[in-house]
């Protein structure tokens, strides 16, 4: 992003809330603290703002100078992602960014990586001046052929829920959301309940679902719960887009067996219904005798309980990846690539309490 669309950003968000802060503007803008904290000396130094604690506030003794309006995006850009639910609040974020003029071609995918090559074929040809993509790749090892394939594209890509996978530095910038902080924030409010082992649920196969297990491992062990405390995944439940007739039971008899007090459930949310009915039919009372927290909140309050549920921010992480993408297209760049995270929130609600 050109210093002087950044100034002109600082300056109206600092017009509209009266102060900046610098955590803000780094997710916002999609640079680093050095940067904003460089912009904001320049405009201390013009006696625009003043400087506070964690960022800065408008002179009260000065008008904020008039800006020129950025020049709305009226480009077309290319989408490849998956059918799940999940993204189509990504797309919404994407549509927030574009709405004053600018296109989407969107293409849907299978989570089959051979289609999406095709799909960016097709999109490339047609013309988009640049690429959003979801790719169906592990975040531990690139598959044959893709790193070759990012490089021949000749032109700019943000990823979007995934970073480029085998380790070390990237090529390609992303935004996601932190999966494994939103896991922490979970099983530090259980063990803050006094639960100990839990069973966490955990089907997928995607990036996504790799930060969440990896969050869940580091929970574990920073916060000193049970190392019994186990997970459900594919081989117990099956990896298909539904639940198999009887997961519930697999997980219900799981809990029992294992003497879990809580139960973290990552993937389809509809199951959480399910397993509620499971655990009334045994008489296990949630959340007196069973803590439930899920991972997304597209349903979870209307669960009976309402279930408590860390909510990703999927809105944001698509608006914030399509203007990474806009300013590369705009003015493409020779520096490192930028992998934001986005916080997801925690909704807390009736499905859990200290444990009997």
């Amino acid at each position: 992003m050109l210093a002087a669309e950044r100034r002109a950003r600082i300056l109206s968000r600092a017009q509209q809330d009266g102060a900046v802060r610098i955590t803000s503007l780094v997710g916002d803008l999609g640079v680093s603290h050095v940067t904003i904290r460089r912009d904001l000396d320049s405009l201390v130094a013009e006696q625009i703002l003043e400087k506070v604690r964690g960022g800065a506030v408008l002179r009260a003794d000065r008008p904020l100078p008039g800006r020129a309006p950025t020049k709305a995006f009226t480009g077309t850009i290319g989408v490849v992602m998956p059918t799940s639910y999940y993204y189509r609040f990504v797309v919404e974020g994407i549509d927030d960014v574009l709405s004053d003029g600018g296109e989407m071609k969107l293409a849907i995918s299978e989570y089959d990586l051979d289609e999406e090559y095709r799909l960016i074929d097709e999109l490339v040809a047609g013309g988009v001046a640049g690429l959003l993509w979801v790719p169906t790749v592990s975040e531990r090892v690139a598959p044959p052929g893709f790193l070759e394939k990012l490089e021949q594209l000749e032109i700019p890509v943000v990823f979007v829920e995934r970073e480029t996978p085998g380790g070390g530095l990237g090529s390609v910038s992303s935004v996601r959301s932190a999966h494994e902080r939103g896991v922490f924030a979970a099983l530090q409010h259980l063990a803050g309940l006094g639960h100990r082992r839990l069973l966490m649920v955990s089907r997928g196969s995607s990036q996504s679902a790799e930060f969440v297990r990896r969050g869940w491992s580091d929970a574990l062990e920073r916060l000193g719960l049970d190392p019994e405390s186990s997970i459900l995944g594919p081989d117990e439940l099956g990896a298909g887009p539904r639940w198999e007739r009887g997961g519930a039971d697999i997980v219900m008899d799981a809990v029992e067996r294992t003497g879990a007090t809580a139960l973290f459930c990552h993937g389809d949310e509809n199951s959480l219904f399910g397993l509620l009915q499971n655990a009334r039919s045994r008489g296990i009372a949630v959340p007196e005798q069973l803590s439930i927290v899920a991972y997304d909140d597209d349903v979870s309050a209307h669960a009976d309980p309402p279930i408590s549920a860390v909510a990703p921010d999927r809105r944001r992480v698509g608006a914030l990846a399509t203007r990474m993408l806009i300013d590369l297209i705009r003015e493409p760049s020779a520096e490192p690539p930028l992998q934001l995270h986005v916080e997801p929130r925690l909704v807390l609600r009736a499905s859990t309490a200290a444990p009997a």
